[in-house]
């Protein structure tokens, strides 16, 4: 298996970087992104808009070093060509106890098959290394009332990346839950092994703390 690469994406990663994994019965040369994931044909804007908190993943910076990450996406507009929503991703960095909120947008095709680009502002690439976070397409492999699954592959000249990102409409992890997206992630060919989860505690209900308005004097 080769380095993983240093990049820090804003989404929860789950990232496999290599020349040779293959999993048994999957359409994947050895060393390439596979060409047989079954993705969503049809994203309906009910279930997928609205919050999602992150339950299951891999990022490439230490797996304690955030908490809390959870999605919003709100519907902006359907055009001829595409169908846009706001994106908006909260994460709490443990080591400082400071929130983060980053904001984009994701634009599906038209047709809502459930392939996705998402874009964050400022306008810059969020990661370093290899891959290309902005042209990245993603895929919804699972949209239901209760569970969503995204996945995203990208092709180097030294092998591949694989992400995935679970999230729930709940955060709390029942075991109900986590078993419908574990058999969910099995049947897709994911390895379940390669997963960490993420904790929500301490969430400071998910916002930003404003800043404090400032005291008015009155002189008399």
């Amino acid at each position: 298996m080769l380095k993983h690469l240093i990049a820090n994406s804003p989404l929860l990663v789950l990232i496999f970087l290599t020349s040779s994994y293959l999993v048994a019965g999957q359409g994947r040369k050895p060393g390439s992104c596979r060409t047989d994931i079954q993705y969503v044909q049809n994203v309906e804007r009910e279930a997928f808009e609205g919050i999602w908190h992150m339950h299951l993943g891999m990022t490439l910076d230490e797996s304690w070093e955030f908490r809390c990450r959870r999605m919003n996406f709100t519907y902006l507009y359907t055009r001829p060509h595409e169908t846009a929503y706001r994106a908006e991703e909260f994460k709490i960095r443990n080591r400082w106890e400071i929130p983060i909120v980053s904001v984009g947008s994701l634009k599906f095709p038209s047709n809502c098959q459930g392939q996705f680009r998402i874009t964050y502002w400022p306008r810059a690439n969020p990661g370093t290394g290899e891959i290309d976070w902005n042209n990245l397409r993603y895929k919804v492999l699972t949209l239901d009332s209760e569970k969503l699954i995204i996945y995203a592959c990208q092709n180097f000249q030294s092998g591949h990346a694989e992400l995935v990102w679970v999230y729930s409409r709940s955060c709390t992890r029942w075991r109900w839950l986590e078993q419908m997206y574990m058999d969910d992630l099995r049947e897709k060919g994911i390895n379940v092994e390669e997963l960490y989860r993420i904790h929500h505690v301490d969430c400071e209900d998910y916002e930003i703390p404003r800043a404090a308005a400032p005291l008015l004097v009155i002189h008399i």
